[in-house]
Parts: structure tokens; C-alpha cells; sequence
């Protein structure tokens, strides 16, 4: 009997730990793709993991007065097939979790290439269409609560990028749930994607 009550807290507590609420960040520029989490005051990145270095002990030196950091230059976008890739799983999470995960700010800009005025005015055209279709999908989906979504031209451009980061929070339970079903596929996209990049930094 005591062995059944244990195991009954013991589960009560998981349920109650699936139910606190995180927050993360995902953000895909020309650097590759950035995902932290947040849960209180600790923050850690999950992807990529970086690889703990030892450093040479310096000598000391006189304490100087801290200077404020610079401001961070916004990050240039990355190309589309990555985030084409991406796509299935955005919607296979979006029907599993129907308007439970909020993203607090969605910001994306998408920039169109084109050497020739025309068929850059028709590219961007057509890239101002599909957000506009796509807008509505997510805010059925999401709870997006701040967005911005931009659309540029660049002349010297052979192929379109695009931007993407966004602040989102959900329960470590949906957080546990995502990872389980859409982690795996997640990571063969990434390695798929990193195997390819690194062929075509060789040749």
C-alpha cells in the first residue's frame, strides 16, 4: 500500500513538472540554425551543442571597468532549403498541438534575388502572395501574439534567403512530447542538411 501512494506522488509530482510552462528561441540566419530554452533564470543552447574547450590560465591583470557590449548587427539570412525541409514538421507539430504553443514574437524576412528588374518584381510578388497565405495558417495554429514579417529585394543576389526567429513558450510536457515525436526527424534533417553543406564547401 505505501509502495502504490509513493508511486501515486511520484507521478502527481511529473504531471504537475509537465504543466510548468519554458520558454525558448529559434532562430535560423546564414550562421545555421540556433535553438535555446529558457526556464527561469537558467538558459542553455540546445542546438548546436558546443564543445567545451580547455583555455590556458592567463595571468591576472588589473580589474578595468566593464565596457557595455555592442550592439549586435542583425544576422543575414539563410537559404530556403533548410526551412523547405522544415515545413512538414512546422505542420505535423501545428496539428498535434493545435493553438497550445504560443510565440510570442515571430519575425521573418524573406529577400528575393533577381540581376533582372522584371523577374525580380514577379519573384517578389509572388513571395508577398504565399506569406500572405501563410500568415493566416499560422495565426490558426499558433498563438502569435507579436509578428513581423518583411519582404526585400536584393539585385546582387543569385538565390532568396530568409530570416526566421521566433520566442515561443510551452510546458516541458509539449516540449517532452515534441522531442519524442518530431526530434529524430529533426536531427536527419540537420545532418542531411550539414553532410551537403560540407560537399559543397569542399569542391
Amino acid at each position: 500500500m505505501r509502495a502504490f501512494t509513493v508511486l501515486l506522488i511520484l507521478l502527481l509530482i511529473l504531471f504537475l513538472i509537465s504543466l510548468i510552462r519554458v520558454g525558448g528561441v529559434v532562430e535560423y540566419s546564414t550562421q545555421g540554425l540556433l535553438v535555446r530554452v529558457r526556464a527561469g533564470r537558467l538558459r542553455f543552447t540546445v542546438f548546436p551543442m558546443k564543445k567545451r574547450e580547455k583555455k590556458p590560465k592567463a595571468p591576472k591583470k588589473k580589474k578595468e571597468k566593464p565596457m557595455p557590449p555592442p550592439s549586435e548587427p542583425r544576422k543575414a539570412g539563410g537559404t530556403l532549403e533548410l526551412v523547405k525541409e522544415f515545413l512538414p514538421l512546422v505542420a505535423e507539430a501545428a496539428g498535434r498541438f493545435k493553438r497550445k504553443i504560443r510565440v510570442d514574437q515571430l519575425d521573418v524576412e524573406l529577400t528575393v534575388a533577381g540581376p533582372n528588374p522584371a523577374m525580380a518584381a514577379m519573384a517578389f510578388g509572388g513571395a508577398n502572395a504565399v506569406l500572405g497565405m501563410m500568415i493566416p495558417l499560422l495565426e490558426n495554429n499558433f498563438k502569435i501574439k507579436e509578428r513581423s514579417i518583411r519582404t526585400a529585394v536584393d539585385f546582387d543576389r543569385d538565390s532568396p534567403v530568409i530570416y526566421l526567429k521566433a520566442a515561443l513558450s510551452l510546458t516541458i510536457g509539449q516540449g517532452m512530447m515534441l522531442a519524442l515525436r518530431l526530434g529524430i526527424k529533426a536531427l536527419g534533417i540537420l545532418w542531411k542538411y550539414r553532410r551537403i553543406r560540407k560537399q559543397k564547401e569542399a569542391i
